[in-house]
């Protein structure tokens, strides 16, 4: 990766990839895709405010909870939020950094990130979580995906199409940063599946903010 900036790398890898992955995931993790997409849709009533991170072009994922919620999508790749727009009109997007988001406390009544928090270099990732706890009212809904591998820098050279990076830490340092982040886990699993390269696990994680914590936290 030599000097590269790892997130400029990421936005650029999607700016060039975004329509090739979009079209992948309507095809590929569908079935992990579905079943959190069903847990946020099943554990928040109609017209709650979610906040997906990592929204790409909105495709399939943002789609279907703007059908329900009233959706606020992030994404760090200014094309990918262009196609989103597109995609999805009755959302709305923003194009930033994940990490360098800043919303008032308790602004969202759910928070997803899938396949998208494993983008961000991995001392990044807690303060994220955090950050998470801050934003969501007491008893909010987290569903986010990690990786189950320490691995400080992956990287691939033209994944699809484009340099890509990747940074993450094992299953239980995974599940220990989001319950020291504040979070109370509900549930915690590895799952595989296979993609259009190869076989993939992560660590889905279904948790709650604790109605102790306090807004400012």
């Amino acid at each position: 990766m030599n000097n590269d900036d790892p997130k400029l790398l990421v936005a650029r890898g999607y700016d060039k990839i975004g329509g090739t992955y979009g079209r992948m995931a309507t095809r590929s993790r569908t079935l992990q895709r579905n079943r959190y997409e069903t847990v946020v849709l099943d554990r928040l009533p109609e017209g709650s405010k979610v906040l997906d991170l990592g929204c790409g072009s909105g495709v399939p994922t943002t789609r279907r909870l703007a059908r329900r919620f009233d959706v606020t999508g992030v994404d760090i790749s200014e094309k990918q939020v262009e196609r989103a727009r597109l995609n999805v009109p009755n959302a709305t997007f923003v194009h930033s950094d994940m990490a360098a988001l800043d919303f008032a406390a308790e602004s969202f009544d759910g928070v997803t990130a899938y396949y998208s928090i494993i983008h961000l270099p991995r001392d990044e990732q807690g303060p994220l979580l955090s950050a998470i706890v801050g934003w969501l009212r007491p008893g909010g809904l987290l569903v986010c995906s990690l990786g189950t591998h320490s691995n400080e820098v992956d990287f691939d050279r033209s994944w699809m199409g484009a340099p890509m990076f990747w940074s993450g830490f094992d299953s239980d340092t995974n599940r220990k940063m989001v319950e020291e982040s504040g979070f109370r886990i509900i549930r915690a699993r590895e799952e595989t599946t296979s993609s259009a390269r190869d076989a993939e696990t992560f660590l889905w994680i279904i948790a709650e903010r604790s109605a102790e914590r306090g807004a400012a936290s």
